[in-house]
């Protein structure tokens, strides 16, 4: 019984290790740094998103980090869209948080639109392929 007890212990010892490592970079958050006819950029060191608004038949979302780039379908395109016609309410209440690892990308998008505030958290492979993980909106009172 003793033995079981140490066996189950150590498996779960090197369970608990093997969660614990993580590839994953720090978060950096990325505020947005200007809007064109046709893009929003979202910057920090070493660190860009660009959403094209005009070149769309591609994949519309260029992620940038050091010197790599990920090219992605759109993420939320309601929300980027929304953001894109509407403007955020101040330049740093849109932003994106993002860390990397060997798969990719992955972050969160927060904002605030007008009376909108919300966020959404998700993962982009390096193949570029998408996946919102969760999303939340409400309304803000005036």
């Amino acid at each position: 019984m003793q033995s079981l007890k140490i066996f189950l212990a150590l498996i779960f010892i090197q369970i608990s290790v093997a969660c614990s490592k993580s590839n994953d970079s720090p978060l950096v958050r990325l505020h947005l740094q200007s809007k064109t006819d046709c893009e929003l950029v979202f910057k920090a060191e070493n660190f860009s998103v660009i959403e094209n608004f005009c070149s769309t038949e591609g994949k519309p979302i260029l992620i940038r980090v050091d010197d790599q780039e990920i090219r992605s379908d759109w993420i939320d395109e309601r929300t980027s869209r929304f953001l894109f016609q509407e403007g955020c309410a101040s330049s740093d209440e849109c932003f994106y948080e993002l860390s990397t690892n060997e798969a990719g990308v992955r972050g969160r998008f927060s904002y605030r639109i007008n009376m909108t505030e919300g966020e959404y958290s998700f993962e982009v492979g390096a193949s570029g392929q998408p996946k919102v993980l969760s999303e939340s909106s409400k309304d803000s009172a005036s």
